[in-house]
């Protein structure tokens, strides 16, 4: 067995289940995980599963010997004796080199204290996409020479021109005509009331107009 032996088990096993053990080391644990956004906000990665590990030396667990030993025609106890024996090797590198790399998963990282955790891969479309049929959403800037062109309209011909001009001259002389006619109105109406007015003076009515009983009476006294 070698790390990408591991690795593709690991593929298998995480898709159909939360927890898988890693007899001796700890357990990969998933969650769901919703959609996010790349770290330079240009990537939409679709909803999957966030991918953690515990470590736990008293981890023990058949999941991994199992599905190894039925994938790959071999009995259940040289499944077992391969798995134990490569992890106790694992462990050993891990602590060592710091660091191991599952392809297309993470990586499993040992700090300088001897603490062990597990970083997620995100650069790619993720373990879960074809399973689930997601794939991730890269976001195009729209750029502003790639709109259609709006096209111009066509030139009118010099005959339909022509032809235009003749109802808006007829219109302009309608309206001409109309201003004419309010003016004159309005003389009329000037005139009229000011003949009203004389005549209105003459006969005496024109001051009951603007005084009252009392102020004509004491004018008609002072008159006399």
């Amino acid at each position: 067995m070698d790390v990408l032996l591991l690795t593709r088990l690991l593929k298998e096993l995480i898709i159909d289940n939360d927890r898988i053990p890693l007899p001796g080391m700890g357990y990969f644990l998933t969650e769901p995980m919703p959609a996010y956004f790349s770290e330079d906000r240009k990537t939409i990665y679709p909803p999957s599963r966030r991918i953690s590990f515990k470590a736990d030396e008293r981890a023990s667990g058949e999941l991994v010997p199992k599905y190894y030993a039925s994938s790959s025609g071999i009995d259940e106890e040289t499944a077992s004796s391969e798995l134990h024996a490569f992890l106790k090797q694992l462990r050993i590198t891990l602590f060592d080199k710091k660091s191991i790399d599952f392809p297309g998963i993470g990586r499993l990282r040992c700090t300088l204290e001897g603490n062990i955790y597990f970083v997620m891969d995100n650069t790619g479309s993720g373990i879960f996409a074809q399973a689930f049929g997601f794939e991730p959403v890269t976001l195009k800037p729209v750029s502003r020479d790639s709109r259609p062109a709006v096209p111009l309209p066509e030139p009118i011909p010099m005959s339909q021109v022509q032809e235009t001009e003749q109802p808006v001259r007829a219109g302009e002389g309608n309206g001409r005509h109309r201003i004419w006619i309010i003016v004159l109105s309005v003389l009329a109406a000037i005139i009229i009331a000011a003949v009203i007015l004389i005549l209105l003076g003459r006969s005496g009515h024109l001051d009951s107009l603007f005084y009252s009983d009392e102020e004509l009476e004491l004018i008609q006294q002072q008159g006399a």
